[in-house]
Order: C-alpha cells, then sequence, then structure tokens
C-alpha cells in the first residue's frame, strides 16, 4: 500500500514537472516557483500520510519518533544520509526482528483471552435450561425438532443460519444476505457434521462450539484464532449426493 501510494505520487508528480519543463518558456519564474512548491506540498502530504497510517497500526507494537522519521526524508532528500547501505539494512533488519516478537507476543496474549473468553462463555451457556453437552463438548439447544428423517453427513444441507463470536459479533450470517445456503455436510467444520443431522426438516438449534469442534488455533476471516463460536442453525431441506 505504501508503495503503491507514493508511486502514484511520483507519477502524477513527474507528470507536472514535465509539462512545467515543456512549458517553462511560456510561463514566468514566479509561477514556475509556486507550481512547484504546490507539487512539494502534494508529495509532502502523501508521505505524512503515509508515516501517521504506519504509526497508527504498529502503535501496538513499536512507538517511532515522528520527528526522526521526517528528518531521515529530509536527510535523504539532501543526500545526507547518516546511515550508509549496510548500515541501513542492518538497521531495518533489527526493526523488523523486533516488530516480528512483539506481534508473536501479541497473538500469544490474544489467544490466550480468546480462550478464556470461550471457556467462560461456555460454562454459562452450558447452565441454561435446555442446553445438553455431546461427549465431543459441543452445547446444543434444540427449539424446534422438524419433521421426517434427519440427513446424513453425506448429504447436501440446504440451512439458514447466524454465527456469533463470544462478544456478540456476528461473523457471517445468511439471514443478513437475504438467502440461504448449501453445503455438503461432510464438509463443514467438526461441530456442524455433528449437529446438523440432530435436525429434521424445518429445524432449528442453538450451538456453541469449543475451538476443537470449529477452526482451533487458527484464524478464519474474521475469526480469531482459538474461538468458541455460538450458531443459530435453521434446517430448510436436504438432499443425498
Amino acid at each position: 500500500m505504501l508503495k503503491a501510494k507514493l508511486s502514484v505520487l511520483a507519477l502524477f508528480a513527474g507528470s507536472v514537472l514535465a509539462q512545467s519543463a515543456v512549458a517553462a518558456d511560456k510561463v514566468d519564474a514566479k509561477y514556475i516557483e509556486e507550481a512547484s512548491y504546490a507539487v512539494g506540498i502534494l508529495m509532502g502530504q502523501g508521505m505524512k500520510d503515509n508515516i501517521d497510517d504506519v504509526i497508527e497500526s504498529q502503535k501496538n507494537l513499536f512507538s517511532y519518533d515522528k520527528a526522526s522519521v521526517l528528518k531521515g526524508i529530509d536527510d535523504a532528500l539532501k543526500g545526507n544520509e547518516k546511515l550508509d547501505k549496510d548500515a541501513l539494512q542492518a538497521k531495518l533488519e533489527s526493526l523488523d526482528k523486533i516488530l516480528l516478537e512483539k506481534s508473536k507476543q501479541l497473538d500469544e496474549e490474544r489467544a490466550k483471552n480468546t480462550m478464556a473468553q470461550g471457556d467462560k462463555f461456555r460454562a454459562d451457556f452450558e447452565k441454561q435450561a435446555g442446553v445438553k453437552k455431546s461427549s465431543s463438548g459441543l452445547l446444543y439447544k434444540i427449539e424446534k425438532a422438524g419433521e421426517g428423517e434427519s440427513p446424513k453427513a453425506t448429504d447436501t444441507v440446504k440451512v439458514h443460519y447466524k454465527g456469533t463470536l463470544t462478544d456478540g459479533t456476528v461473523f457471517d450470517s445468511s439471514y443478513e444476505r437475504g438467502e440461504p445456503i448449501e453445503f455438503q455436510l461432510n464438509q463443514l467444520i467438526p461441530a456442524w457434521i455433528e449437529a446438523i443431522p440432530m435436525l429434521k426438516k424445518g429445524g432449528k438449534m442453538e450451538i456453541v462450539a469449543p475451538p476443537a469442534l470449529a477452526y482451533g488455533n487458527r484464524a478464519a476471516g474474521k475469526i480469531p484464532p482459538n474461538s468458541t463460536l455460538k450458531f443459530e442453525i435453521e434446517l430448510l431441506d436436504f438432499k443425498a449426493k
């Protein structure tokens, strides 16, 4: 993103300067000075925005000194860099190492917090009326059993569903999209493979899946690693493979 923004600015500035050079014999020196200053402001604003983006996005990993960042840019423009090529490379590699270590630490802390929040959420949900727990650790509450037969793991199921994190954040919802979706059941997460055959057509249930029955220690879109997930599932139909 940073390179893309700077490339656009450089292209625009180069175009303006080239046109100014072509037309230099047709305008006075004062105009060239003012136009050049305007281009400088444009490029400076782009750099400032990029610097602010980096500082904001990495504020939990590293504290940049903005004045020193700007001093580095000024020295580079003047050809007065205080670091040669090798020293610059070494410093940037050292910074990369620090950022990676900090990022890993933060990820581990978030994973622990997510796991703890999930443990508490499952314990609270299990106390609700009508909630049952399977041998795998899946928590479920059947609100409506439905009628007819139940799907097998190899069947394609048509469902409406909503998935939420323990803080109530909706990470996926067919209801919000306004249309149900079809899946081959045995290609889904373990919690769904276990839960949906408990329903018949028209059945509806709530389930709470521990990480081992969901995405484990992997992130999946808006879902952090080690997440406990809650689903509302409505089985509309199913058909054999």
